[in-house]
C-alpha cells in the first residue's frame, strides 16, 4: 500500500512538474499571437479585477518562484517522509491543496501558433475542445468589478482536463480570439 502511494505521489509531481517547464519554455517565446502588444494585455484578463500580465518571465518571477517553491516542498516532504519512519503518508496528501490551485497562480493570458497559456498551464490546441462567449449581464459573476468588464464578455475555454474562463473587454478582441480558436477547435 505505501508503494502505491509513493508512486502516485511521484507521478503527480512528475505531472506538475511536466507542466511547469513546459510554462516556462513557452514563456521564454517571444512570439505571441495574442497579446501582441499593451492595448491586447488590456483587453483581455485572468481575473476581472486586473489586467493580464505579459506572457514573459521577468513579469511572472514572484508566480513562477511559488510554483517552484511548491514543487521543491513536495518533493522535499516526500523525501523526509521517506526516510522518516514516524512520518505518516496520509498527511503529504494535504500537501497538494496549493497545487490544486496552482492553475491560478499566474496572471496571464497568451495565445501561440501551437496552444495557449491561461494561467500557469499550457494547453495544446489539440486539448481544446470547445469555447463560447458569454455576455456579462447583471445576473453575471463578473458584472460589477469595473466598467469595462461590465461591457464586456467571458470566454470559457472546455478542455479535455477541464474548463478555463477569461474575461474579453472588447468586441475587437472577442473577434480575433473567436477566429483563432475556430481554427484549431475540431467539429464534434
Amino acid at each position: 500500500m505505501k508503494l502505491i502511494f509513493e508512486v502516485l505521489f511521484l507521478l503527480i509531481v512528475i505531472y506538475y512538474s511536466y507542466h511547469y517547464i513546459i510554462l516556462i519554455t513557452k514563456m521564454k517565446k517571444k512570439t505571441a499571437l495574442i497579446p501582441f502588444d499593451k492595448t491586447d494585455l488590456k483587453t483581455v484578463r485572468k481575473f476581472p479585477q486586473k489586467s493580464a500580465d505579459a506572457p514573459v518571465i521577468s513579469k511572472n518571477k514572484l508566480g513562477l518562484t511559488m510554483y517552484a517553491v511548491m514543487l521543491v516542498f513536495l518533493i522535499a516532504m516526500f523525501i523526509f517522509g521517506k526516510y522518516n519512519m514516524k512520518f505518516s503518508w496520509t498527511y503529504l496528501y494535504l500537501l497538494f491543496i496549493p497545487l490544486i490551485n496552482a492553475r491560478d497562480l499566474l496572471n496571464v493570458f497568451a495565445v501561440y501558433d501551437d496552444g495557449f497559456i491561461s494561467g500557469s498551464k499550457f494547453i495544446p490546441w489539440n486539448k481544446l475542445q470547445s469555447f463560447h462567449f458569454k455576455k456579462i449581464d447583471l445576473d453575471h459573476k463578473y458584472y460589477g468589478f469595473s466598467q469595462e468588464v461590465n461591457e464586456g464578455f467571458e470566454l470559457i475555454l472546455k478542455t479535455k482536463m477541464g474548463s478555463h474562463s477569461l474575461v474579453v473587454t472588447e468586441e475587437e478582441m472577442k473577434e480575433r480570439l473567436a477566429s483563432i480558436f475556430e481554427e484549431y477547435v475540431k467539429p464534434a
